[in-house]
C-alpha cells in the first residue's frame, strides 16, 4: 500500500498537504520552533507509515475506526490541549489522506462541536468524491523544501 493525499478539485489543493504545510520549518523560526515543527512532521510520519505497514487497519493506540463515518483518524497529540487528527481510508491499494484538523481537549461549547462535525462532513464528501474518481490524488510527501 502507499500513502496518498486527497486532493480536491474545486479546492485547487490537498486538504491534508496544505494543513501540513503549516509544520514546514521557515527561514524566519527560530531553532527550537523549527525543531519543534518538524519533529510533529516526522512523528505524523511515523504514524502514516505504521498505517501503511498495517494495510490500513485501525489499531490503537496510532489509528481508529470513526464512528458514523467509513474512514479512520490517526491521533497525534500537538502539545498538552490539543489533538492533531488526520483522516484517511482504504482504497485498492492505497492510504487515502482526506483531510486534518485540529481538536482541543476541552470542547465543550456547541459551537466548537459544530465545527468539528462540520469537518467531519466534509471529510466524509471528500472520500466520496474520491470514490467517483479514484484520481483525485498527489503522491505523498512532508518535505516542503
Amino acid at each position: 500500500m502507499e500513502p496518498v493525499y486527497y486532493r480536491d478539485a474545486s479546492l485547487g489543493c490537498c486538504p491534508v498537504k496544505k494543513y501540513f504545510e503549516q509544520y514546514a520549518p521557515s527561514t524566519k523560526d527560530k531553532p527550537k520552533e523549527k525543531s519543534r515543527k518538524a519533529s510533529i512532521l516526522v512523528d505524523i510520519d511515523a504514524k502514516v507509515a505504521f498505517v501503511v505497514e498495517q494495510s490500513g487497519r485501525a489499531i490503537a493506540p496510532i489509528s481508529f475506526k470513526m464512528r458514523d463515518y467509513d474512514y479512520f483518524e490517526i491521533k497525534h497529540r500537538k502539545d498538552k490541549n490539543i489533538v492533531i487528527r488526520v483522516f484517511y481510508f482504504r482504497h485498492v491499494d492505497q492510504i487515502v489522506l482526506l483531510n486534518a484538523l485540529e481538536k482541543p481537549d476541552d470542547y465543550d461549547t456547541s459551537k466548537e462541536r459544530r465545527k468539528i462535525e462540520k469537518e467531519l462532513k466534509i471529510t466524509q464528501d471528500y472520500l466520496n468524491k474520491f470514490k467517483t474518481n479514484p484520481k483525485l490524488y498527489e503522491k505523498y510527501d512532508i518535505n516542503f523544501n
